[in-house]
């Protein structure tokens, strides 16, 4: 080899070995901060903090896993209707609505944060004073059948509507059938 191109890398050796020295030259040997750091280049504190961030985001997330599937389960469990019809001019449960009520009942036992109004409503026959009285009546029935259940009676508020929020507009017994319930609402 020439001499041009000894001295080309012997520069390069040269500036390999400044940078290398200059970049050790910063750092001081501290025993104290040697001693703790460990292979990865953390300390201790580092490594304890990282190992209780990561226990507490796994607590987190089984806590909150735990609190999707109880959310799941209670409303697998939940009636499918909030709704018993009644008969014309008439305050009596019949055994299909006993049956919501009761399965109801049961749902509301289970989730004893839940606090409800039951409505009352008529149809359009009467007048709006007596549907008033009769739609409190059929709300009364269906809290009845609920507390008979084991529903706290204090969870449960009722309110009558009479008439006034009718399900169906139309005038014909398809359709004041319709308008005869008692619906369970969440408050």
């Amino acid at each position: 080899m020439d001499l041009k191109k000894y001295s080309k890398l012997a520069l390069i050796a040269l500036a390999a070995a400044s940078l290398t020295l200059a970049s050790c030259s910063g750092k001081k040997d501290d025993g104290a901060m040697n001693s703790s750091m460990n292979k990865g280049g953390m300390t201790q504190a580092e490594k304890d903090a990282a190992a209780k961030a990561k226990a507490d985001a796994a607590a987190k997330a089984a806590m909150d896993k735990a609190a999707m599937d109880k959310a799941a389960r209670d409303a697998a469990m939940k009636p499918s209707t909030n709704s018993v019809y009644f008969a014309f001019d008439s305050a009596k449960i019949d055994m299909a609505g006993e049956t919501i009520l009761k399965g109801y009942a049961a749902w509301l036992n289970k989730n004893t944060d839940v606090k409800i109004t039951v409505e009352g409503n008529c149809d359009e026959r009467g007048s709006r004073e007596y549907n008033l009285a009769l739609g409190e009546e059929r709300a009364k029935s269906v809290k009845d059948i609920l507390v008979s259940n084991g529903v706290d009676a204090a969870r449960v508020d009722t309110v009558s509507y009479g008439e006034e929020r009718p399900v169906c507009s139309r005038s014909g017994e398809a359709c004041w059938a319709q308008n005869r319930h008692g619906d369970i609402v969440n408050r």
